[in-house]
């Protein structure tokens, strides 16, 4: 494995990110009676994964445990609720969708000698 991986993942993050918000801004300015919580809350979580997937461009460790561990929660938890309550031939696709998610968080444990904490600049 290369440290290409995680650019990857910065990328993906980035553009999934301005997709999003995108999106989603366009759907809050749409709607005559927006709450103005719900644009902040629209541009926050637009700004988190901005700088999660920069940070995951600059291959620093802060980020791949912000990226990797949420992903890895969420994976385990798809994969073990799918068992009893899907029945049993989409359960199986559950279950790897769920593992699927997991492969980020061993792409950060073999590739973490080759991160670092902090550069010269924040990112």
């Amino acid at each position: 494995m290369s440290v290409r991986a995680f650019k990857a993942f910065g990328v993906l993050t980035i553009s999934l990110d301005l997709l999003m918000f995108g999106s989603g801004l366009g759907q809050t300015l749409l709607r005559l009676h927006s709450d103005t919580s719900e644009l902040f809350r629209t541009v926050l979580v637009f700004f988190v994964l901005l700088i999660i997937g920069s940070g995951l461009l600059y291959l620093r460790k802060w980020a791949a445990l912000y990226f990797s561990l949420p992903l890895f929660c969420i994976g385990v938890l798809m994969a073990w609720s799918s068992i009893e309550t899907i029945p049993f031939p989409l359960n199986l696709v559950w279950m790897c969708e769920g593992v699927s998610l997991m492969l980020p968080a061993l792409v950060t444990v073999r590739m973490w000698s080759e991160l670092v904490w902090q550069g010269k600049w924040f990112f």
